[in-house]
């Protein structure tokens, strides 16, 4: 749990010295392009972590199996000229999962920062 949020704060921290940079470069109204490109930049981070997320529970394994067994089919000419590789389980495959460290870290930066934007727009720009 200290490494999720060691990597959240310095996700964050990116992100806030990215809205800054973006809003600087823009002349007028630094508060309200500062909001506007931290909330793109939250949005980026939750579609990027969904998308780890969702991959990393397994949910396209089945389609992974399919397509290596639709354009897998020369694998008796392949086999031909490698070494033979050992099967592997059908089962195995599908319900294979995987583990990403950043996974978490940069779904809870977007979503902090989606609040934070959310929170400064309502507040201070109304």
């Amino acid at each position: 749990m200290n490494k999720v949020f060691f990597h959240t704060c310095i996700l964050i921290f990116i992100a806030i010295i990215a809205s800054s940079i973006g809003a600087f470069l823009v002349s007028s109204k630094f508060l309200l392009n500062f909001v506007n490109i931290s909330f793109y930049i939250a949005l980026f981070f939750i579609l990027i972590g969904g998308f780890l997320f969702i991959f990393q529970n397994g949910f396209f394994n089945v389609t992974i199996y399919a397509f290596q067994r639709v354009f897998g089919t020369n694998k008796k000419i392949d086999s031909l000229i490698e070494e033979v590789e050992e099967p592997v389980d059908k089962k195995e495959r599908i319900y294979k999962t995987y583990s990403y460290k950043w996974t978490y870290p940069i779904c809870i930066t977007g979503i902090v920062l989606g609040l934070f934007s959310t929170l400064i727009s309502f507040t201070i720009l109304m």
